[in-house]
């Protein structure tokens, strides 16, 4: 796992101490996602829980994919500021919704749900990995974190962490390039730590993302582990984009949250100590 920059931490935490908390999604002031934005928030998630999505175009050896919802309103906005503003204390609402898709995919794959009732894993949820220019700019990388709440209430013989890939070159912002333009720009652009080799052989890994946009991402990330030994890969995301024709496999196309103070995970059978997550009245997961 990347270590936080202890200067960002510290200045972090006099920030906090210094401002106001706002709306992550709207800036209204002294909420961390305000009333509004998380009922828009709610309708962004599919109805019945997470689902298997894809792009169209869908490229070669893109693993299974379960997201929780659309990539759109107050969801997008909350996952670029938790990414791009440093808003990490959006942390465990996202993580929380990772940890949904993350049930959904192993639910779906019946060699990971052996695994599970089998206990002879663990699973290894695997972050895509940030560029170092992007851990150096902000300090960490985001999506361990995520990736670090989606595992909880797993024992650990069930699923853990495996901050296992990492970039081997640099490629270009993914920012407006098309499906094979992507393809191109991340090809064998990611490999195995060494010290991660001999758990990835023969494991089964969960690919995990905030976004769902061509699928390019995750096909690259999945090539590195099975390169690496891995026997089955699949991937989870916190959300799908919908620009480019990304459609659920099945299921309705709305979704709401039944109530801000119970928000429940979809598949609590499959992990071991899992507790009801609970919204706060600043709608702030505590």
């Amino acid at each position: 796992m990347a270590p936080t920059n202890p200067v960002t931490q510290a200045l972090r935490a006099l920030t906090d101490l210094a401002l106001p908390v706002s709306c992550a999604a709207c800036g209204q002031p002294d909420d961390q996602v305000c009333r509004g934005c998380l009922d828009e928030l709610a309708r962004c998630l599919w109805f019945g829980g997470p689902r298997g999505a894809r792009p169209d175009p869908c490229p070669d050896r893109l693993p299974t994919v379960h997201a929780t919802g659309r990539y759109e309103g107050a969801l997008a906005a909350v996952v670029a500021a938790y990414k791009d503003d440093g808003r990490r204390d959006c942390a465990p609402l996202l993580g929380e919704l990772l940890a949904r898709a993350v049930d959904a995919g192993v639910a779906a794959c019946p060699p990971a749900f052996d695994i599970l009732v089998r206990r002879n894993g663990p699973l290894l949820v695997v972050p895509v990995p940030s560029s170092r220019a992007s851990v150096r700019a902000r300090g960490d990388a985001p999506l361990v974190a995520l990736a670090a709440h989606a595992v909880r209430g797993f024992a650990a013989d069930e699923a853990v962490v495996a901050d296992a890939l990492r970039s081997r070159r640099r490629v270009a912002d993914q920012a407006g390039l098309g499906a094979r333009e992507r393809a191109v720009n991340l090809e064998h652009s990611m490999a195995v730590e060494p010290h991660w080799s001999e758990a990835v052989a023969g494991a089964l890994c969960v690919v995990v993302d905030d976004v769902l946009t061509t699928g390019a991402t995750l096909v690259e990330a999945a090539r590195a582990l099975r390169s690496a030994g891995a026997l089955t890969v699949v991937a989870a995301t916190i959300c799908a984009t919908q620009r480019r024709n990304t459609r659920p496999t099945s299921g309705r196309e709305d979704g709401r949250l039944t109530s801000r103070t119970d928000v429940q995970p979809t598949h609590n059978r499959l992990r071991a100590n899992v507790e009801p997550i609970r919204v706060s009245q600043s709608a702030g997961v505590v």
